[in-house]
């Protein structure tokens, strides 16, 4: 294990070095997916040590939804985003990029490229099982309708942006 995790430390450094200052915060996007995966599986793990989807203990069902909201810890996002989260990852990633560099008409692009993975369930589609939550290749619509008005938002963007513009003013 300390060997895998040197190995995470190295490649994520050498991201941040081999690109440019200006697109580090796509980087810190593109890490989000796989950390929010990692917590879906750390409460699945919790789960399963409390007895869920052992023989004779609860299944895992949508009922543990309600479950994890009463503490404000919104389960079915991290259940969603844990499939195909190496397609969200570069996807978020190269609209970041597109964002930074003002193309939002490419922004855009990448948005819908996310909706249609979303619309056919290659990306956050999921089903129970009894032990566990797996990718289903089924339409995630609330997934795709979200990627597809982030994209018409970054469509009016273009329009009311100011080139070269600075937030603080």
């Amino acid at each position: 294990m300390a060997i895998v995790l040197w190995i995470g430390l190295v490649i994520t450094s050498q991201a941040f070095e081999a690109t440019p200052r200006a697109h580090a915060p796509a980087v810190v996007v593109g890490l989000l997916p796989g950390v929010g995966a990692w917590g879906a599986l750390m409460a699945k793990t919790g789960l399963r040590a409390a007895g869920y989807g052992a023989p004779g203990g609860p299944s895992f069902s949508p009922a543990l939804i309600p479950l994890f909201e009463r503490s404000d810890t919104f389960i079915a996002g991290a259940f969603a985003l844990e499939q195909g989260f190496i397609f969200t990852a570069m996807i978020l990633s190269a609209m970041t990029v597109a964002v930074i560099e003002a193309r939002f008409v490419q922004a855009a692009l990448w948005c819908w490229a996310a909706a249609l993975l979303s619309a056919t369930g290659l990306m956050h589609g999921y089903a129970f099982t009894s032990g566990d939550t797996v990718g289903r290749v089924a339409p995630a619509l609330p997934w795709a309708a979200g990627y597809g008005l982030a994209g018409l938002v970054f469509i009016v963007a273009k329009w009311i942006t100011v080139p070269g513009g600075d937030a603080s003013h």
